[in-house]
């Protein structure tokens, strides 16, 4: 299904919910219907959106460095994840 197409690290944009409209990170892939999400500030990496897929619109954006980092096991702060979006976001804008 869609879990299939999202990435870890990609850019979605949430489509329900008091958050809707906002741009997340996946932070994982959880199940083939669910996801975690973090932006940074009111989804930290500590305690990540666990949302079901078919409420988030995928972009084609996908930020490959912290998609590498979170493979390997690596630490990745909030204010990671924060200029990751708004840099991704800066991209579908043009």
């Amino acid at each position: 299904m869609l879990a299939e197409v999202l990435k870890v690290g990609q850019l979605v944009y949430s489509r329900a919910g008091r958050d809707r409209g906002r741009p997340f990170l996946i932070w994982q892939v959880c199940s083939d219907r669910r996801v975690y999400m973090v932006d940074g500030s009111l989804r930290t990496t500590a305690k990540p959106k666990l949302k079901n897929i078919i409420h988030i619109q995928a972009a084609k954006a996908i930020d490959t460095e912290i998609a590498e980092r979170l493979s390997r096991g690596e630490k990745v702060t909030d204010a990671e994840i924060r200029q990751a979006i708004s840099r991704l976001t800066a991209t579908q804008g043009t």
